[in-house]
């Protein structure tokens, strides 16, 4: 029985907790380096990660499991024809089937690891 209640009041904290419909970063220290944490959607990610895209010099490394952002695969593109290495390592079908996103990766040095 105690159990019972405590999942009700669990599961109603977050049913009726305010919800921000835009968050900010979030500033941390992790090993004396200054970090900062957004979320997605809306809440600064995509254009966190187009900035540091903006600011690279000499390479980015890529990695994930999956790849649609319109607006980071220009980033990369444009990093890429300004001379900037980069490269993607992504699952076997990163981009959902959608050839736009599998060119821009093309001609940056996309590869992909896993079959």
């Amino acid at each position: 029985m105690k159990k019972q209640i405590l999942l009700i009041v669990v599961i109603a904290f977050f049913l009726f907790s305010p919800l921000s419909t835009t968050s900010q970063a979030t500033d941390l220290t992790l090993n004396n380096t200054p970090t900062q944490v957004y979320f997605s959607p809306k809440g600064g990610c995509t254009e966190a990660i187009i900035s540091q895209i903006d600011k690279a010099k000499s390479e980015i490394l890529v990695q994930g499991y999956s790849f649609t952002s319109a607006p980071i695969a220009k980033a990369l593109l444009n990093a890429h024809k300004r001379g900037v290495k980069v490269e993607a390592i992504l699952d076997k079908e990163p981009t959902n089937g959608k050839i736009y996103f599998r060119y821009l990766l093309g001609q940056c040095g996309y590869s992909h690891l896993h079959r």
